[in-house]
């Protein structure tokens, strides 16, 4: 089974249900007014371990995808390091306490991620691979180190979790 998802402006409003962005211009007078100027900014919280930074890289692929991951002990910092665009995709939290909680199928959203952007995902907000226009994408994560171990591992039922929603998505830009 198919299902067709079109790829939406990435906006402060947009966004907010799965995490914060962070953007040159929000709208909001800046905090602090000398240089540096500070015009926004965004949380970030670990559980049970240490923060770390991971230089992340990806080559182009289909725009499509099946599945997606959740994490409970860390919110998860992306920080683009080349100069294309990408799409992230994401849906919202469910139960932290029950690893069978999925999504509604029709609550995942697609959203085209621009160079001057930052972004947070909230603890347990579903999300899928980072899909880049561009042939090569570098980004960073800030993430957790055991989060990041047990994505190499894999170990799929602790902090990363990993499920089929059973449908094949088809991303339309």
């Amino acid at each position: 089974m198919n299902r067709l998802l079109k790829v939406e402006s990435l906006t402060k409003e947009a966004f907010s249900p799965f995490g914060h962005l962070l953007c040159p211009n929000p709208g909001i007078p800046p905090f602090k007014t000398t240089p540096p100027i500070f015009t926004d900014r965004m949380p970030f919280e670990v559980d049970d371990g240490e923060a770390e930074f991971v230089y992340a890289l990806l080559d182009r692929k289909e725009f499509t995808f099946t599945g997606l991951e959740r994490h409970l002990k860390v919110t998860q910092g992306f920080f683009m390091m080349t100069g294309g665009q990408a799409i992230i995709t994401v849906a919202p939290a469910t139960d932290p306490n029950d690893p069978k909680s999925l999504p509604a199928l029709d609550s995942v959203r697609a959203f085209l991620w621009e160079r001057n952007m930052c972004f947070v995902l909230h603890r347990g907000v579903w999300h899928g691979t980072i899909l880049p226009l561009e042939p090569h994408f570098a980004y960073i994560l800030a993430t957790r180190k055991q989060t990041s171990d047990e994505s190499s591992a894999p170990l799929y039922d602790g902090d990363v979790q990993i499920r089929d929603l059973g449908v094949t998505f088809e991303l339309k830009l």
